[in-house]
């Protein structure tokens, strides 16, 4: 499975919120992101320099009309090397795992090194667009204090990428965002670059 995505900082997350509840885009759920990062172990493959990642999911739902009402999953994924210069679009394996904690045990004796762990509060919205179901996630990053919006479809044929990745473009310039706004850089690269540079 491939996912195609595109991302970007917002400036005004209301307005371009209120462009895209004007266009059909319905509300789906809030979410609490906690993603914990992992490299392989010393002397193997360093994911930073071949682009790739693997995560351990904590994802906490709720609507925002019942912050009481909460659903906790977990995740394991992984993400292959972009595969295009203009976009975050890659190759993701994941499936749901019932306790991220024993997971994060396994692989640090396996010799898995944790990197960093990445709080994101989310807003999950989604809208059809040209015959694509698009999810639009609208992100707070506490650590680096900024807003940003993530849209996302997925496809099993990598021949369908470009297609994709071309009306998510179209679909931005809707938003009154141009191409060249694209952020290819991973949040963990967003966050490392601003903690370490």
């Amino acid at each position: 499975m491939f996912e195609v995505e595109v991302k970007v900082l917002l400036e005004n997350k209301d307005i371009i919120k209120e462009k895209l509840i004007s266009m059909g885009g319905k509300y789906i759920h809030s979410l609490e992101h906690e993603d914990t990062y992992f490299n392989m172990p010393k002397k193997l493959r360093n994911f930073y320099r071949t682009d790739e990642a693997l995560r351990i999911r904590k994802s906490i739902e709720f609507s925002a009309n019942n912050i009481e009402e909460k659903r906790i999953f977990e995740f394991l994924t992984y993400k292959g090397p972009k595969v295009d210069d203009l976009t975050k679009t890659r190759k993701e394996i994941d499936f749901k795992v019932e306790d991220g904690e024993k997971l994060k045990e396994i692989l640090k004796t396996l010799g898995f090194r944790e990197v960093y762990t990445i709080k994101k509060e989310r807003e999950l919205f989604e809208i059809d667009y040209y015959s694509e179901k698009f999810e639009i996630l609208f992100d707070y990053l506490p650590v680096l204090n900024q807003n940003f919006m993530e849209i996302e479809c997925q496809t099993e044929k990598e021949n369908e990428i470009s297609l994709n990745r071309d009306k998510i473009f179209k679909f931005l310039k809707k938003l009154d965002i141009s191409k060249d706004q694209s952020i290819r850089k991973s949040y963990l690269e967003l966050v490392l670059e601003k903690l370490f540079k």
